[in-house]
């Protein structure tokens, strides 16, 4: 039986064109050695929260993550809007390896998304 999965997504959320993969505590990033709460992260930019207004380009970035071994990323990103907190910022110039490592996480996110709502609709009683 396949299990349906449901997106909803608003139009703040179809900004970008790729897979936004919400991320949890194992997936860090910092700008000028301070964090940020990452919100989402895609291969072709991320989201998250700061008490700072940032614009324009920013090259100290550090995405750190765990794929087998530790991944340390640090890409340039162009604020494309920064509101209230919440900032939105494409990737500039990633290598090859890194936009082939970043499929990777958000593969690894959506399977373990997918097997959680596997198992949230199995503890479900049938509903008929």
């Amino acid at each position: 039986m396949k299990i349906p999965v449901v997106l909803d997504l608003s139009d703040d959320d179809n900004r970008r064109q790729t897979y936004r993969a919400p991320v949890d505590d194992g997936v860090t990033m910092t700008i000028d050695n301070e964090p940020v709460v990452l919100l989402d992260i895609s291969e072709t930019g991320v989201a998250f929260v700061t008490d700072k207004t940032l614009s324009g380009r920013i090259e100290n970035a550090v995405i750190s993550f765990t794929l087998g071994k530790n991944y340390r990323l640090k890409p340039d990103l162009n604020v494309s809007f920064c509101g209230s907190g919440r900032c939105g910022a494409e990737f500039v110039g990633l290598s090859d390896k890194a936009c082939l490592v970043l499929s990777e996480l958000i593969i690894k996110i959506q399977k373990a998304r997918i097997r959680q709502a596997a198992e949230e609709n199995e503890l479900r009683p049938d509903e008929e």
